[in-house]
């Protein structure tokens, strides 16, 4: 085995990895006593691909885990690796898709990552790209809170974020930066074209240099009394707004 290694916990994550392939395992420890057809499931697909399985006390779980939640399962695997920026464009070229691409500025909490995630993939976006630094990294936490979802999906991670969105405009994308003082409502943009939304961190949202680079600066009305929403509320709002949108097209053009 190559490469470093950490723990993913709980059923999900690690039915997620298995069914993808995605990730390089060492072994998986169950807890003695815990059934669930999760865990059944987790059992049939390592026989399938030779991943050694040792039934433990809980309290060996509980020792490997540390402060992690591991629902009575935990696997060692290979660390997720990170996806060059041009594969994600890739993977919308090979789908025949307009690329869907989403920048997170300054995410340093990894539920909240692992949160993003999960939405992204389920609204069909090509890949994401996090700094370098300012950033939570793709770690067990959000690899948990991801549900699974991380381990179908691209993400990138760009020494210069400046950069990589001049090199993104460079092949056709437009630039769209999630801010509450933005000049056009969300539902205002052209969700068919290729595109990256920027969506800023907690409680500071997009830095201002990355503002300024931006193409459009868009934002979600409120109509209450607060005036933001949880990055990973909004992302959900925004993201499911486009993919709405192009689904609509790609009915209409099977109708036509």
């Amino acid at each position: 085995m190559s490469g470093k290694r950490e723990g993913l916990f709980g059923v999900n994550p690690l039915l997620e990895a298995l069914r993808a392939g995605t990730r390089e395992f060492d072994k998986v420890y169950i807890a003695r006593g815990v059934h669930s057809k999760g865990i059944e499931e987790v059992i049939h697909l390592c026989r399938q691909q030779k991943i050694p399985v040792h039934l433990e006390l809980r309290e060996a779980l509980d020792r490997i885990a540390g402060t992690q939640k591991h629902q009575g399962i935990l696997g060692i695997v290979a660390v997720k690796g990170y996806s060059p920026v041009e594969d994600i464009l890739e993977l919308a070229t090979r789908r025949k898709e307009s690329p869907f691409v989403l920048i997170l500025d300054s995410i340093e909490d990894p539920r909240n990552l692992g949160a993003i995630i999960r939405t992204a993939e389920g609204a069909g976006v090509h890949g994401i790209i996090i700094p370098k630094h300012r950033s939570a990294g793709l770690n067990s936490t959000v690899a948990k809170t991801s549900a699974g979802a991380l381990e179908y999906i691209k993400v990138a991670r760009a020494t210069n974020l400046l950069q990589t969105m001049e090199w993104l405009r460079k092949q056709g994308l437009w630039i769209y930066g999630l801010d509450m003082g933005g000049e056009t409502e969300y539902t205002d943009i052209s969700c068919e074209a290729p595109l990256a939304i920027i969506m800023g961190g907690e409680g500071r949202g997009i830095r201002e240099s990355i503002r300024k680079a931006c193409d459009v600066r868009v934002r979600i009305p409120l109509f209450g009394r607060v005036s933001s929403l949880n990055v990973s509320v909004a992302s959900g709002i925004i993201l499911f707004e486009i993919a709405t949108h192009r689904l609509k097209r790609l009915k209409k053009i099977d109708k036509a």
